[in-house]
């Protein structure tokens, strides 16, 4: 899935700190002296994730860039509402001024990269330009060059083809200065985003990053990736320039962790319960054996909510779901929605049918579509064009595959010949950079989902939705949705502020499913961990922000 999640209430507000009311709890508590040292075994079906801090939007790699970015302010390495609390990082204070859209941010010395090279506040400036760099193509940039014209983060967008050179960040010495086109009471939820961290100069402007090794990609938190090998093995090592001081509180217990990819499901889920690995893959059939054999959330096997829903996106560019919301309605009532779910096992989820989900502010419990396939036959009829569909769908481990052929049945029965649907396989993430590229052959997509990256209701809606956001490559609009009336509404509803706001974005996540219908949505989703003896329970710290484990946290026996 995309990132990014939080299981929470926004509470929109500008100044010195946005707190978040998270419902999450510890699995275990960080009491008593932990291990430090060793290197964390995980493995992991599918391919690999991008690296590059301004490229990388899978939950995987974020996780990794956690323990990796030194951010301006960042959250705590806690469980809990303690952890969904923002905490100076590299900058010591901001100020806000100019009604909102002045930020000012005082950066402390101490903080230096990987390679030994001190971090300024030059290294957040380049962190945002790079972001917004044309050529680059970061889908961070639609954070920070909003074009509707609102919550622009002054950037400097070189080569935009819509002809953007706004020059907006500033360095003053030990000061970073960000201005802004109008108040964003999101702001600070978004500049504490990887995209933003401090970034080195030794990254180029317009080109990414792929293989690592190294300091060629230098990080300033207490680790940096010191090796990516494609689709093999990513490893992250201890920064060692990285000391306990003001800003440096996190803790670092591990020496580092290799991550192993392309493994097969069933042989890396023994090789962690034999201790081989210390996480790894949970095939759907072992779940209940290993929740009955080691319990709960207590020494081996976890499970964690997550504020993230699953869809198939329909793209709304091509020709068969291309004006045609018959059909798109069509397909919303023809899905088997608990059997999709139960293909993961247990404490996987649940069957959904709009967007938000209940982490999302905002959210509505209503159910829009219930199977019916009669309905969806009467809407298919005549608007099934020339009967033919391609199917991206996740080829890597046992769940997504399954569930790619329960949504090529549920296209059977609507009315689809079985020879004219094709299907493709795409491995891990490698589907969001299929389905991202403007252009693709996909009519529909099959185990893809969202996690927002802050806790507002935009980055639902108008980060999923709005058209006018469409790019090249790294899309996340996989609907490829542009309605002039729905972008509009978008924009309106991105000017509100307060109850009003969170009441206009619930409607109108119903009223978009309902009589658009860009996607069919299909469920919730909890996370599932399994872990070897080796892990040290005490160090699992569910980080309710990143809605993972603190990789500083974790510790071995």
């Amino acid at each position: 899935m995309r990132r990014r999640l939080w299981l929470s209430v926004a509470m929109l507000v500008t100044g010195a700190s946005l707190l978040v009311a998270s419902s999450f709890a510890s699995a275990a508590g960080n009491a008593g002296a932990l291990k430090k040292g060793g290197i964390w075994k995980y493995g992991t079906t599918g391919a690999s994730v991008q690296v590059d801090p301004q490229l990388a939007y899978i939950t995987t790699a974020w996780w990794l860039e956690y323990a990796t970015a030194a951010k301006l302010y960042n959250y705590p390495d806690k469980s809990g509402p303690a952890g969904s609390k923002l905490v100076p990082e590299v900058a010591s204070h901001f100020t806000v001024t100019n009604g909102g859209k002045k930020y000012t941010f005082f950066i402390r010395k101490g903080f230096r990269f990987s390679d030994g090279s001190p971090v300024t506040a030059n290294s957040f400036k380049y962190a945002i330009n790079r972001t917004a760099n044309h050529d680059l193509a970061s889908p961070g940039a639609q954070f920070i060059t909003d074009p509707t014209g609102t919550n622009i983060v002054g950037a400097k967008a070189v080569n935009d083809g819509n002809g953007t050179n706004v020059s907006g960040v500033q360095v003053k010495g030990n000061r970073l200065v960000v201005n802004l086109t109008k108040g964003d009471g999101t702001f600070m939820a978004k500049i504490t985003m990887p995209f933003f961290q401090a970034t080195s100069t030794k990254l180029p402007l317009d080109k990414e990053v792929v293989n690592v090794n190294g300091n060629n990609m230098p990080a300033a938190g207490p680790y940096y990736m010191s090796r990516n090998d494609v689709n093999q093995l990513t490893s992250l090592r201890q920064n060692k320039y990285w000391k306990p001081g003001p800003g440096r509180t996190r803790p670092r217990n591990l020496t580092g962790i290799d991550v192993q990819w392309n493994l097969n499901e069933q042989t890396a889920f023994q090789q962690t319960k034999d201790n081989q690995l210390d996480e790894g893959p949970l095939p759907a059939a072992e779940v209940q054996g290993v929740a009955s054999q080691y319990g709960v959330n207590k020494t081996r096997f976890f499970t964690k909510p997550v504020n993230c829903t699953g869809y198939l996106p329909m793209n709304t560019a091509n020709n068969l779901f291309g004006k045609n919301l018959q059909l798109r309605q069509a397909v919303n009532y023809a899905i088997s929605r608990p059997p999709y779910v139960q293909q993961a096992g247990p404490y996987a989820g649940q069957p959904w049918t709009h967007l938000f989900n209940p982490g999302v502010p905002g959210w509505r419990n209503v159910t829009l579509y219930k199977k019916n396939l009669t309905k969806a036959k009467q809407l298919a009829s005549g608007h099934m064009k020339d009967g033919k569909i391609t199917v991206y769908y996740r080829s890597s481990g046992s769940t997504n595959p399954n569930q790619a052929q329960i949504v090529r049945q549920d296209l059977i029965n609507l009315g689809f010949s079985s020879g004219n649907i094709t299907m493709k396989g795409f491995s891990g993430g490698n589907i969001y950079d299929a389905m991202g590229k403007r252009g693709n052959d996909a009519d529909i997509g099959v185990s893809m989902g969202w996690c927002s990256d802050y806790p507002d209701p935009y980055d639902w809606i108008n980060i999923l939705l709005y058209g006018p956001s469409i790019q090249d490559e790294n899309n996340v609009n996989y609907s490829y949705f542009n309605n002039p009336r729905w972008n509009k509404r978008m924009e309106n509803a991105a000017k509100l502020v307060g109850p009003k706001r969170l009441k206009v974005y619930g409607q109108m996540d119903i009223d978009i499913m309902k009589k658009a219908a860009p996607m069919a949505i299909e469920r919730t989703y909890n996370n599932r961990y399994f872990f070897s003896d080796r892990v040290n329970p005490k160090g699992l710290v569910y980080q309710g922000i990143y809605q993972d484990w603190s990789i500083p946290a974790m510790a071995l026996k």
